[in-house]
C-alpha cells in the first residue's frame, strides 16, 4: 500500500555542521517537532518535499516562515537555514516526506459495495503516535522476498516490494484507528471474489481453535491458531481477543505474528470474526485481534 499525506510530514530532526564547523539544527531551535505537518513555506502551499527544496535553493539563506499543523493547531515557525560545511547547500535540519509505503494485509472486501478494510489498526506517526492524515492512497499486489523471524522483544517482518508496474487494486479513502479503508477498482474485483465467507458477530466468538488467512510466501493459505481469551466490549477497541499461533508450518516460517500480518482475517466456524492487529512483544506466537463488528462499524458508519 502507498499513501500520500496531507502536507509534508516531519519525520526527523538532525544537526547540520555549518561553515563555522558547529553542529546546529535551525529547525529544532525554532521549535519544529517530529510529527509536524508542513502546510506552507512563506505562505506558499507545499505538497511535496521537492517544492521546499526548489524554493529554498532559489532564495538561499534568509528567514523562512514554515506554517505547520500540530495536534490540530496551526503554527508559524521562523527558521533560518545554515550553509553546510564544505558545500553550497543550505539546510534546516529536519527530515520530511510526503509518501508512506509498506506491506500489509487486506482483511475483507464487500462484494456488494466494493469497500475494503486492511491492516486492522491505524497508520501512526512513529514519533507522536498520532494517526497520519492522508490525502490519497492505493493498494497494490506485492512480491514477498524474505521473512525476518520474530523473537522476544523484536518483532519480525515480511520483506518485499510493491509491484508498481501492475495496476493498483484499489484506492484508499481513510486512515482510522481501526485500519485503512477504501474502494476496490471494478476491474480488480475478480482478484478477491473467489472466496466468499459469512460474517460472524462478536457474540459468536469462543475460546478454542480458529484459523487465519495469511500470505507470507506469496501464497494465500489458512493457518491454525487458537483464540485464548475474549474480551467483552460495548465500544470499538483494536484489542478484542487474544490469539496464539499453533500452526507448525507458520511457526517455522515466521516464529509467530510479524509485521505485515496485521489485518490477516481470523476465521472461526467458517465465519470471519476479526483481524490480527498486534503481536505480544514478549511472545511473538501471541497477539491481539479486533472484532469484525468494529471494522464494519468504522467503514459504514464512520463511528
Amino acid at each position: 500500500m502507498e499513501l500520500k499525506t496531507e502536507g509534508v510530514l516531519v519525520v526527523g530532526l538532525a544537526d547540520i555542521m555549518n561553515t563555522d564547523e558547529l553542529s546546529v539544527s535551525p529547525a529544532k531551535i525554532a521549535g519544529m517537532q517530529i510529527g509536524d505537518k508542513i502546510l506552507s513555506i512563506d505562505y506558499n502551499n507545499v505538497d511535496e518535499t521537492d517544492e521546499i527544496l526548489n524554493y529554498t535553493k532559489s532564495n538561499g539563506i534568509k528567514d523562512y516562515v514554515f506554517t505547520v499543523e500540530r495536534a490540530g493547531k496551526i503554527l508559524d515557525l521562523n527558521i533560518t537555514p545554515v550553509q553546510t560545511y564544505g558545500s553550497d547547500e543550505v539546510k534546516f535540519g529536519f527530515w520530511a516526506r510526503e509518501n508512506i509505503a509498506g506491506i500489509g494485509t487486506v482483511t475483507f472486501v464487500d462484494p456488494e459495495t466494493g469497500k475494503f478494510s486492511a491492516i486492522g489498526h491505524g497508520i501512526s506517526d512513529s514519533g507522536t503516535g498520532a494517526l497520519v492524515d492522508i490525502e490519497t492512497g492505493t493498494i497494490s499486489k506485492a512480491n514477498i522476498t524474505s521473512i525476518k523471524l520474530g523473537k522476544k522483544g523484536e518483532p519480525g517482518e515480511i520483506i518485499g516490494y510493491i509491484l508498481k508496474d501492475e495496476f493498483s487494486l484499489g484506492t484508499i479513502e481513510n486512515n482510522t484507528a481501526f485500519g485503512i479503508y477504501g474502494n476496490i477498482n471494478k476491474q480488480s474485483m475478480g482478484y478477491f471474489s473467489s472466496d466468499m465467507i459469512e460474517v460472524g458477530k462478536k457474540e459468536e466468538i469462543r475460546t478454542g481453535p480458529a484459523q487465519i488467512y495469511s500470505c507470507v510466501n506469496n501464497e494465500i493459505k489458512k493457518y491454525d491458531v487458537e483464540i485464548t481469551k475474549v474480551f467483552y466490549q460495548n465500544k470499538p477497541d483494536e484489542k478484542s481477543f487474544v490469539i496464539k499461533i499453533t500452526d507448525s508450518e507458520l511457526l517455522e516460517m515466521t516464529n509467530g505474528i510479524i509485521q505485515g500480518m496485521s489485518g490477516c482475517p481470523v476465521i472461526q466456524n467458517n465465519k470471519i470474526v476479526g483481524a490480527v492487529t498486534h503481536v505480544f512483544m514478549n511472545d511473538p506466537t501471541k497477539g491481539y485481534g479486533i472484532y469484525i463488528d468494529w471494522l464494519f462499524d468504522e467503514i459504514y458508519s464512520g463511528s
